[in-house]
């Protein structure tokens, strides 16, 4: 695959060289291309995670998707993984607060480390 390839599954023209993109118009290409709605109030979820669940959790966690009625979680540490598990039904109990329409019925949490530079 040449280093165009990527053209051919885009949907947008090539822009010359000189033509600028503004920021707006970038992001509602991105979002277009991976079919996200921001309206939706699953992305909301992962959008607004550190809103919902503060500051604590989400500096260790991080949403990963979401699929039959499962919210899945990244953890950096098996010690947060296991918090999570243990709060799971408060942390339920405030994404529904914000997000009644979810249909969330669990969490899922998986450990994967962050890497250090």
């Amino acid at each position: 695959m040449g280093a165009n390839d990527f053209r051919k599954r885009d949907n947008y023209e090539a822009l010359a060289n000189e033509d600028p993109v503004s920021g707006n118009v970038f992001l509602d290409q991105v979002l277009d291309r991976f079919n996200i709605d921001l309206k939706d109030p699953v992305t909301q979820i992962m959008v607004r995670w550190k809103d919902i669940v503060g500051e604590n959790i989400a500096e260790h966690t991080r949403c990963e998707r979401y699929s039959d009625g499962v919210l899945y979680l990244i953890c950096d540490h098996p010690s947060r993984a296991s918090y999570i598990r243990m709060n799971s039904s408060e942390i339920l109990k405030s994404i529904r607060g914000v997000f009644p329409e979810v249909d969330l019925k669990k969490i899922v949490t998986r450990v994967k480390p962050r890497r250090t530079t």
